[in-house]
């Protein structure tokens, strides 16, 4: 039986959350929660996940996974948020250790466990993800960062930021430790599947309803990882337009490093410290 997919677009950041359902047994599962988030202010709300919640809650459903397609930089999560209000075991990719012990020096996260017992799952690439009658596979992108992971569910893939809609090609990533190369080599790796297989985007921008595309449209039209550019020319176009880190990428990555839990107020009330990602 296929699951029930509901796709839910974040006006603020442009990300996509996704709620699985299977329909037989009625347990589902979250790919990508965000919370709500001024970098002004520092203010942090979950109204956008409440509704997702309150929405699994009207329909009787059961949380299982939320699963999480590697650290982020553009949004902050809501998997801590998501995992107190359900109880659902948060999974992300085995090799994030490896982010782990290149951030957590330099981001100052006191308490952060590096050997990743914080989180519920460090999924290893082809591992079963069981889920009522249907079986979620973690995919390992291991061009695109430590830890990151795609999910596939029969022909559908939940791609997080390794692949935008068709006419955004690939994004501009601050994380630490991304480069060019490895962002096309895990799109590429991606365009590898079957051409039929749904690939879902976690990020359409403004657009709202652009989150689904096929493997077979992606080759023929994605801009920077279509089978017109190769890698070279995707490298050489991405190092002649460098970009400013995101502001979201500090406090984003201060909630990822701590398995997607807020850091404590400061003594000044703010949770989140200024640091410099560019040179990590």
């Amino acid at each position: 039986m296929q699951p029930e997919i509901t796709a839910f677009h974040h006006p603020a950041t442009g990300r996509v959350t996704y709620l699985i359902a299977d329909p037989a047994t009625l347990l589902c599962a979250f790919v990508d929660p965000v919370l709500d988030y001024d970098p002004l202010t520092q203010a942090v709300g979950t109204r956008f996940i409440d509704a997702i919640i309150a929405e699994v809650r009207a329909k009787d459903l059961g949380p299982t996974w939320i699963l999480e397609t590697g650290l982020h930089t553009d949004h902050l999560s809501a998997a801590g948020h998501l995992k107190y209000e359900t109880g659902a075991s948060i999974c992300i990719g085995a090799p994030v250790l490896e982010s782990l012990k290149r951030l957590v020096p330099v981001l100052g996260s006191d308490g952060v466990d590096l050997e990743g017992w914080d989180f519920d799952k460090l999924a290893q690439d082809g591992e079963a993800l069981p889920m009522g009658g249907i079986e979620i596979t973690a995919i390992a992108l291991p061009g695109r960062l430590p830890g990151a992971t795609a999910y596939q569910i029969g022909d559908v893939v939940f791609a997080g930021s390794a692949i935008l809609p068709p006419d955004q090609g690939l994004d501009d990533s601050a994380a630490p430790g991304a480069d060019a190369a490895g962002q096309h080599a895990a799109a590429r790796q991606l365009l590898g599947l079957p051409p039929e297989t749904r690939l879902l985007t976690g990020w359409t921008g403004d657009v709202i309803d652009a989150w689904s595309a096929t493997v077979a449209e992606q080759k023929a039209r994605n801009i920077d990882a279509g089978d017109a550019v190769s890698a070279q020319a995707f490298v050489a176009r991405r190092a002649g337009a460098p970009s400013a880190p995101d502001s979201l990428a500090a406090p984003a990555l201060q909630v990822g490093v701590r398995a997607f839990r807020l850091p404590p107020e400061g003594e000044d009330g703010k949770r989140f410290a200024p640091v410099d990602i560019s040179s990590i």
